[in-house]
């Protein structure tokens, strides 16, 4: 019974959703997409510095699992704050690419 709930409700929000897309305005869409191209940078950079974190070359004397997760999430708040701050163009060269696929859907 619960999953048969879960379904009608993830239907019912899935209608919503569609209604909400088909009445955002061509503007709207371009900040969406503006967003989705900034959290890709985001997610691009913080790829980076987990990489960066796993070139170490010895292990301290306190690691630990907590502090793996306590670097994760340092890492994930560093690459939101580097990718606003610092201009890496990802986000930019994305949105320059995609913007023309959103604009020419909205004119249809």
């Amino acid at each position: 019974m619960d999953n048969n709930f879960i379904t009608k409700s993830n239907f019912a929000i899935g209608k919503a959703l569609e209604g909400n897309i088909k009445i955002k305005s061509s503007e709207d869409k371009l900040e969406e997409l503006k967003s989705v191209t900034n959290q890709f940078e985001a997610i691009f950079v913080n790829q980076v510095l987990k990489q960066a974190r796993q070139g170490k070359v010895a292990d301290g004397i306190f690691d630990s699992p907590a502090e793996d997760t306590f670097n994760s999430l340092i890492d994930q708040e560093y690459s939101k704050v580097l990718s606003e701050k610092s201009n890496f163009g990802i986000s930019e060269a994305l949105f320059d690419q995609f913007k023309f696929h959103v604009s020419a859907k909205s004119k249809k």
